[in-house]
């Protein structure tokens, strides 16, 4: 050691302190606005570039319609108005399940957007990601 320099002794922690914490728990977001987000939607035919301009503009309505409610409203509506439905990601019959949709986001989500075509997505937080619009209703069996 050098003159002049003192020795810093290293600090053992004490197995009593420290070491533990406990992780927030994420707010529920039901209390707030739904956000629809297009970001995911799958190409091919149940893509909204595959929707004739009454559908396209059905489904615009539908979004807009629900703009200002919270998935607390959407919970209490019945499933073939303004709420939605939960439907196993299995029912999907005439698409490519993506890659993404893993094993904690098994079960999707259904909102009517035209009459009783729906919008199939999914929600991560307060953004339902709209993946097909069925607008000829075969993209799973409707019970």
């Amino acid at each position: 050691m050098g003159i002049g320099r003192k020795r810093k002794n290293i600090v053992v922690p004490d197995k009593k302190k420290g070491g533990r914490f406990d992780a927030k728990e994420t707010a529920s977001t039901d209390d707030d606005p739904i956000l629809f987000s297009f970001e995911r939607i799958q190409s091919g035919k149940y893509c909204f570039s595959g929707l004739d301009d009454d559908n396209k503009v059905a489904a615009a309505d539908a979004i807009f319609k629900r703009r200002q409610l919270r998935w607390s409203d959407l919970k209490q509506a019945g499933r073939h108005a303004l709420g939605f439905e939960k439907m196993p990601v299995t029912q999907i019959k005439r698409a490519s399940v993506p890659q993404f949709i893993t094993e904690d986001k098994q079960t999707l989500l259904v909102c009517r957007y035209n009459g009783l075509a729906p919008m199939v997505g999914y929600r991560i937080r307060q953004i339902f990601y709209i993946l097909w619009f069925d607008h000829s209703m075969d993209l799973y069996d409707h019970e």
